[in-house]
């Protein structure tokens, strides 16, 4: 069956990135594309509200607008969409800036070609529809929570008794009687972590000098386990101005904070596997490169792994199989590297690890043998047994490639080689390779 068409709005100004854009998708034949642009940001939001788009293909810089106020606007004007961020190497920093404020993905001019874009668009599509489920999920359930009775407290500072309503002591997990009127039965369950601050704010508002007391806080269960809260309240004064009295209420934001965790999590994260997303490795890369700048003697490398029977399983014993490999794939990556080594799912079959503060080149060799090894063990997958076998391209931070972005190319130009020369190999980039790989050769 044909693949559908993928319907993308491309907002650049600049004819000759639109046309280079336009040539390397045309070569993509399993990518088949239909691209219509809009060089200002009022032109990208004006048909964005008539027409139906999947993608958005966006630079940040556009004739009436500029950086992130670009993404802003178009997110906000389509949050339905995903976007994918094109930019230049001397925006790269606001590019991941981007990732935060609702991008999927982001390109490199630079480094533009139609695998790349394909496979990025592809992994937009697929983290954003994810997403969306998990918060129209999570969100349904959090308003059901805020639709119900908030626990109610109020606190007579004149005789220090407080009052904590039947519902306050249930989300604590307590019965009516569990609970007195002392106020320390509140203090002593806050977060260690979280008294001081809760305190500052409470006597800010009973001092006068905040105009109403608000806290984000955890407090304790009686299962042990903390519940984030927030609490509200408003004092009443005597006529000198003293504070006599005050009340207010707590809502259990728990579900919500867990909410706003977990897609912090998903916007790095990969969602099938787990592992780290591609921009997340790309920050801890540059992290790497940065730390060895300042301290040249530092070694570090990158691999980039592609599995080398993956289609063939797919297509031979179906999607939901395929996913079972790649989940299993980054559970035996994991086992095989370092604690301290980051692997990441780039999308689709490819994968890439960084490992950082190495003794020597032997010791990264060493983890890649490692890796090789465990992959070439039979998978068993929905009761069906399935081999593959990967192919790993190596690059160290001293093999002479400029910035983060040229060690990337370099591991993956290396993995490339390495596919070459057979099932199950792995091949370290050389500088001076006529083709960008191969120092030395290595066979599992």
């Amino acid at each position: 069956m044909e693949e559908p068409s993928t319907h993308i709005l491309v907002m650049e100004d600049n004819p000759g990135d639109v046309g280079l854009l336009k040539a390397a998708l045309a070569g993509e034949k399993d990518f088949p594309c239909q691209l219509d642009t809009a060089e200002r940001l009022s032109e990208g939001l004006r048909r964005l509200s008539q027409e139906t788009f999947d993608a958005v293909l966006l630079d940040l810089f556009l004739p009436d607008s500029s950086g992130l106020e670009t993404l802003t606007q178009v997110h906000h004007n389509a949050p339905h969409v995903p976007i994918v961020v094109m930019t230049g190497l001397t925006n790269r920093e606001t590019a991941v800036k981007a990732l935060r404020g609702g991008a999927e993905d982001f390109l490199l001019k630079e480094e533009l070609d139609g695998a790349l874009v394909a496979r990025s668009i592809r992994y937009a599509l697929e983290r954003h529809k994810l997403l969306v489920a998990l918060r129209e999920k999570e969100e349904r359930y959090y308003l059901a929570a805020e639709g119900s009775n908030d626990g109610l407290w109020d606190w007579d500072l004149r005789s220090n008794r407080a009052f904590f309503s039947t519902r306050w002591k249930n989300m604590l997990g307590y019965s009516e009687t569990e609970i007195g009127e002392d106020p320390q039965e509140w203090f002593k369950r806050v977060h260690p972590g979280d008294l001081k601050r809760m305190k500052e704010a409470l006597n800010g508002h009973l001092s006068g000098k905040r105009p109403h007391f608000a806290h984000e806080h955890r407090l304790r269960h009686k299962d042990s386990r903390y519940r984030w809260v927030f609490c509200r309240g408003l004092a009443i004064t005597d006529p000198q101005g003293r504070a006599i009295r005050i009340a207010g209420s707590f809502t259990d934001v728990t579900r919500h904070r867990d909410l706003e965790q977990r897609l912090v999590l998903r916007a790095f994260h990969d969602p099938l596997t787990g592992l780290p997303n591609r921009a997340f490795f790309i920050e801890r890369l540059s992290q790497a490169h940065l730390r060895t700048e300042r301290r040249p003697s530092r070694l570090f490398a990158i691999f980039f792994l592609d599995l080398d029977r993956f289609k063939y399983i797919n297509d031979h014993f179906g999607h939901q199989t395929g996913d079972l490999m790649l989940i299993e794939v980054a559970r035996r990556l994991q086992n095989s590297v370092r604690p301290t080594d980051v692997a990441a799912r780039m999308g689709g079959d490819e994968f890439t690890v960084l490992l950082e503060d190495l003794v020597s080149h032997k010791e990264a060799l060493s983890v890649a043998e490692r890796i090789l090894e465990s992959l070439q063990e039979p998978f068993h997958l929905n009761e069906k047994r399935a081999v593959t076998a990967a192919s790993i391209g190596i690059a160290f931070s001293d093999c002479g490639k400029p910035g983060p972005d040229g060690l990337l190319q370099a591991a993956d130009a290396a993995m490339y080689r390495a596919k070459v020369r057979g099932k199950g190999h792995f091949e370290v980039f050389g500088e001076g390779s006529e083709s960008g790989g191969g120092k030395e050769e290595h066979g599992s």
